[in-house]
């Protein structure tokens, strides 16, 4: 049964790596941040540190969801990102919004098709860690929280 679902979870990942999407990223294209930290959740909010930027890299590493359902795009999570972590945690929940809110913000999104088509990175941070609290906020308080069912329904 193990070998069956490794095998079906390759043919989805195989499949699902041809997906074609814009090279530029439209304001009113859907953006997905999945969340696998209950810290970045607040009762039934987003938290403003699930988009606050990576110290390494200064960036925040999002899925363009245009075009997808709630099972694609729990899918595109669960195989090109939960997979990918070496802390295998599984992810909660998502938060969701416009690439509108994140240009008003002042902020870039970039496509890094790298590990799949649909992913892209936030970037043109400040350097500066309030402000980057500030941007971060008015990214969460945009944002609407989709709960990762327990049973993984989806």
């Amino acid at each position: 049964m193990t070998y069956l679902l490794q095998f079906w979870r390759f043919l989805q990942a195989t499949f699902l790596k041809f997906d074609r999407v814009p090279n530029r990223v439209s304001p009113s294209e859907p953006i997905s941040r999945f969340i696998f930290s209950r810290e970045h959740i607040k009762t039934s909010r987003v938290s403003f540190a699930a988009f606050m930027p990576s110290k390494k890299t200064m960036d925040v590493s999002v899925y363009r969801t245009g075009g997808c359902g709630e099972r694609r795009i729990w899918l595109l999570g669960d195989l090109f990102v939960a997979a990918k972590r070496k802390d295998n945690r599984g992810i909660l929940a998502r938060a969701d919004l416009a690439s509108r809110l994140i240009f008003k913000e002042g902020l870039d999104i970039v496509p890094q098709p790298s590990p799949h088509p649909r992913h892209a990175n936030v970037t043109n941070w400040p350097s500066d860690k309030p402000q980057q609290r500030i941007k971060a906020m008015a990214l969460a308080n945009g944002a609407s929280l989709q709960l990762r069912c327990p049973s993984r329904c989806t």
